[in-house]
């Protein structure tokens, strides 16, 4: 009764905090100018549509009436109209839509709206369909509710983006996304208004598209797990309705052997091959100096991967004519193929390649590499794609138009090909440097990614979020994407100077929630999962720990993971593991933070007992999970973190209490408990407490800034 009593004390103290808050704006991102007036307009049943065009939009009537649809189901209000048609047209409807053009989702379209609410009308303006897609997306984020009702607060806003570019780059190759799955993050993509999936489809683990005039390319290298024609055709339609185009990545020269399990005679080895995770050929055949170290990379300069052979002329007829068909089914003026971690290894080991660079006064597989990806640009160049490539494409030959789409840290523990601006000198560039999703880093280092932030050259063209999928699937994929994501459009789409991280993160959450409404199942899969670890047992206790818990940072858990043996390589193990469905960003922590940094900045009464509340529901939580615990194997990997956190929790009441008793924290106090702290924050089993610096503070009265960075391992 005592929990109860104390969770239902947070509870009311958490609806006050949020009511303080309940005029300001929840948009994600967002907008460039935005001036919050007083008053609301309603919405009533009697919410009506009309569209003020020229001309008939198949997209435009599609994204009103879903629009329409959705603010119906927001509200349980029975509207009138059935279907906004052209002949909706009157001047005082509800909400009137005013577009002058059609356009399709590209890059470089004006993508600005503007938005005017009043107490009478809420209007909605555009210079084309991509514009108002926008803006609709915005109006659905401005519906709210208070005691009375329905509403939209009275507003104007003026809003365009800050970059052309700004993607989601989703790896399918490594574990199969489903297509639902995709349906789902185009929706999220849309939502906060990103404009491209870069789908990345081919990898060594899987060859993900159905190619008809090459079928041993699925057949033998997916697995059975790829898109068909017709699928990919849809997709593309969902995407462009949604105002986002589809770049597909079809990786080559490495990270080719799924290619290869087909057709080993594109290979620089015989093979034979198998789609599988990179390395597997290398556990065949091994190589004594791939042995040698750990890290990053001496893997990546000693790996053995298999990797086309670029001095094969059959090579190039080949990827012309798959080119070709995959021109016939992403009509997007892009092509990405990949070309990164190409370490020339296959190539040097194969005499033939070796007798051909001689002859050809190749001086080394470098500038092998240059000739393959020259002779891929003209490919794409007669289908009319422009290539896009990892940075490993730049050289000083590489033709102007080619895009670069930097990735590699200038921490100097890859090979950079240089920074951001020096590439953007002669080249357009995309970036993904600070913006890897699978490196579990919280939302606020991407939303001040100082790789983005200093730059500065008007070749860039924006940038893109990575979802590699080693450690992802389709149960965990949409909890590891999002809410993150969001901060990244956020930094994509708005002024440099939005960048007040906690009200970021106030929004974020807000955007979470959203998400969950229209369909992304985050949150369903974190706690379907939770139910599967307690055996279909009650999950609020586990969910109290779980609520605290983040992955371990940067790439520790990947690298476990690849090191494991052959029968339990990350595609085959189940991604089951609390580490793999506890969210990187954890909600309960941001407002614990804030409640502490309140707390110590002003003593407010009212952050006291809400951090109370919160210290007490952790230092019994432990107690409650004792049954939970037992017997279950599946658990032991948090038992340690469930005591600890008490234990931390115990120590937060006893600095609290210390401070109203105006007893002054003694330096071996502080310096005892601050060591146990210390303890209780390191990681185990591959997550570890998020909130122990904040209860850290209570015990120091100061809260630390966060860290601008974590070590990649």
């Amino acid at each position: 009764m005592k929990k109860i009593t104390l969770l239902t004390i947070l509870f009311f103290c958490q609806l006050t905090m949020y009511a303080q808050q309940a005029t300001s704006l929840k948009l994600m991102p967002m907008p460039k100018q935005s001036m919050l007036n007083i008053g609301k307009y309603r919405i009533t049943g009697k919410f009506t549509v009309s569209i003020q065009a020229n001309t008939a939009d198949t997209t435009l009537y599609k994204a009103i009436n879903r629009t329409y649809q959705a603010l119906n189901r927001k509200t349980g209000l029975i509207f009138g109209q059935q279907y906004i048609t052209a002949t909706d047209r009157s001047d005082s409807a509800s909400l009137v839509i005013a577009v002058k053009t059609i356009a399709s989702a590209a890059i470089g379209v004006d993508e600005s709206y503007s938005i005017k609410v009043d107490e009478k009308q809420v209007k909605l303006e555009a210079p084309n369909t991509i514009g108002v897609l926008r803006g609709l997306e915005t109006l659905l984020q401005l519906w709210d509710k208070d005691n009375i009702g329905y509403y939209f607060p009275c507003i104007v806003i003026d809003d365009s983006p800050r970059f052309k570019w700004r993607g989601l780059m989703i790896d399918a190759a490594r574990h199969f996304i489903t297509f639902d799955e995709m349906r789902k993050n185009i929706d999220a993509m849309a939502a906060v208004k990103m404009n491209v999936l870069h789908w990345h489809l081919s990898d060594d683990e899987g060859f993900r598209v159905e190619s008809k005039l090459f079928p041993k390319l699925q057949l033998d290298g997916s697995n059975g797990d790829y898109y068909t024609q017709a699928q990919l055709k849809e997709l593309v339609v969902y995407a462009k309705d949604r105002g986002i185009i589809i770049v597909p990545e079809f990786d080559m020269p490495g990270h080719s052997q799924s290619w290869f399990a087909g057709y080993p005679e594109l290979a620089s080895q015989p093979g034979p091959y198998r789609p599988g995770p990179r390395g597997q050929w290398q556990k065949e055949h091994p190589d004594p100096n791939a042995r040698k170290s750990t890290s990053l990379a001496d893997i990546i300069a000693n790996l053995e991967a298999p990797t086309f052979d670029p001095t094969n002329e059959k090579v190039y007829a080949f990827l012309d004519k798959f080119v070709g068909e995959m021109a016939t089914i992403f009509p997007a003026g892009y092509m990405h193929i990949g070309a990164d971690e190409n370490n020339g290894l296959a190539w040097r080991q194969n005499p033939a390649i070796a007798a051909y660079m001689q002859q050809h006064n190749i001086q080394n597989t470098d500038d092998l590499q240059k000739y393959f990806v020259s002779r891929m640009y003209a490919i794409l160049k007669k289908y009319h794609r422009q290539l896009i490539g990892w940075e490993e494409i730049y050289n000083d030959k590489l033709p102007a138009d080619a895009i670069l789409h930097k990735w590699i840290p200038t921490d100097g523990m890859i090979k950079s090909y240089g920074k951001t601006n020096d590439l953007a000198t002669h080249h357009s560039v995309l970036i993904s440097e600070g913006f890897y999703l699978d490196m579990f880093m919280p939302a606020y280092m991407y939303y001040n990614n100082p790789a983005f932030v200093n730059a500065a050259s008007p070749n860039i063209l924006g940038g893109e979020g990575a979802q590699w999928t080693e450690l992802a699937d389709n149960n965990n994929i949409d909890g590891r994407i999002w809410p993150r994501a969001g901060a990244i459009a956020e930094r994509l789409w708005s002024p440099a100077n939005v960048n007040d991280v906690d009200d970021m993160y106030r929004r974020l959450f807000l955007f979470r929630n959203q998400l969950d409404e229209q369909g992304l199942s985050h949150i369903s899969n974190y706690e379907r999962a939770l139910r599967r670890l307690t055996n279909g047992a009650p999950i609020e206790n586990l969910q109290t720990l779980t609520d605290v818990l983040a992955p371990v940072k940067g790439y520790r858990k990947l690298m476990a993971a690849m090191f494991k043996p052959a029968q339990a390589t990350f595609q085959t193990t189940a991604l089951t593991n609390v580490s793999d469905i506890v969210f990187v960003d954890s909600e309960t922590k941001r407002k614990f933070r804030r409640l502490v940094q309140i707390y110590l900045e002003k003593k407010d009464k009212n952050a006291e007992e809400q951090i109370k509340a919160y210290l007490i529901s952790w230092q019994q939580n432990d107690g409650l999970l004792k049954l939970v615990f037992a017997g279950n194997k599946r658990l032991t990997e948090v038992e340690d973190h469930s005591k600890n956190l008490a234990t931390a929790a115990t120590i937060g009441l006893d600095a609290l209490n210390r401070i109203d008793k105006g007893t002054a924290n003694d330096a071996a106090w502080v310096k005892q408990q601050s060591n146990a702290l210390d303890e209780f924050g390191k990681a185990h089993n591959e997550t570890e407490i998020a909130v122990i610096p904040e209860i850290g503070a209570l015990v120091t009265g100061h809260l630390s800034n966060e860290p601008v960075s974590y070590s990649a391992f």
